[in-house]
């Protein structure tokens, strides 16, 4: 029995949290700290889902990995950054953010009890905890967006996280719901770990790359050499058969990802006023 209804609740919600924070926020800065929230999120994910933390059962689709991964999108990329975007827009005391994190340890708890959820070594008070953490960072992010002028650290930080959650989902969506391309070399005997590992790892790279070219002061070879890196990356990839397409894709493909994150930034950071790139 799918039990998908669970998860397509999380959903509606996120979008009712984010419109809502949104229309009364009316600050475009507050889907940045959306992105800087779940990419915040994302390098803890991938090592608790990696280390068999826990485990998704939404019953969204037949193959159980990308259905896990499926959850952890929705958990990740959606309701807990709107939740903490919420937080920061109606501006919320700490009373009601313990009472936030409350609400979320209780949801951990019950859909390990609907069985939508597994935990192996996770605990539900981890999530609790992980939450209140969470908030704390979301609300010193919300502060750091409201300088006039911020720290470089703060800065190409906030590009960085902004950006992440871009190949995030592109990634996923090509790779694993459509099985366009996936990478394989052997880093683990359990071979589905290899590629979320390297396309991790991958992303990483490239929003590093991506905010030191654009976030830094620098003269135009030097943002040209970055470019030159990630298309050299990409074609090793290719060369040395770790990406792999079974309709021949060419691993250039992957170069093709920051351009479209770089024109979501570049937009975004327009609108929401903020003069970080290109200083």
């Amino acid at each position: 029995m799918s039990f998908a209804y669970w998860y397509y609740g999380l959903i509606a919600l996120s979008v009712v949290l984010l419109g809502a924070s949104l229309s009364h926020g009316k600050n475009w800065r507050l889907l940045v700290l959306h992105l800087m929230v779940a990419g915040i999120i994302h390098p803890f994910e991938v090592v608790v889902m990696l280390t068999g933390g826990y485990y998704y059962i939404p019953g969204i689709v037949p193959d159980p990995q990308v259905d896990s991964l499926i959850g952890a999108l929705v958990s990740d990329l959606l309701i807990v950054p709107a939740s903490a975007v919420a937080i920061n827009s109606f501006s919320l005391s700490w009373r009601f953010i313990l009472g936030i994190a409350a609400v979320f340890t209780g949801i951990d708890w019950l859909y390990v009890k609907a069985g939508v959820y597994v935990h192996f070594w996770w605990k539900s008070i981890y999530t609790g905890i992980g939450i209140i953490i969470l908030y704390a960072i979301g609300r010193r992010f919300w502060l750091g967006l409201q300088e006039k002028q911020p720290s470089l650290v703060f800065r190409l930080l906030t590009i960085y996280l902004t950006y992440i959650p871009i190949p995030i989902v592109i990634n996923f969506v090509v790779s694993r719901v459509f099985n366009i391309f996936k990478f394989e070399y052997l880093l683990f005997s359990a071979l589905e770990k290899n590629h979320p590992v390297i396309n991790a790892v991958h992303i990483i790279l490239t929003g590093l790359v991506f905010t030191l070219c654009f976030g830094l002061r620098l003269r135009f070879r030097y943002r040209l050499l970055g470019i030159i890196l990630l298309v050299s990356v990409n074609l090793a990839l290719g060369y040395y058969n770790i990406f792999v397409s079974p309709i021949e894709m060419s691993s250039q493909y992957l170069t093709l990802v920051p351009i479209i994150g770089a024109l979501f930034v570049f937009a975004l950071f327009h609108v929401a006023k903020l003069n970080y790139l290109f200083p």
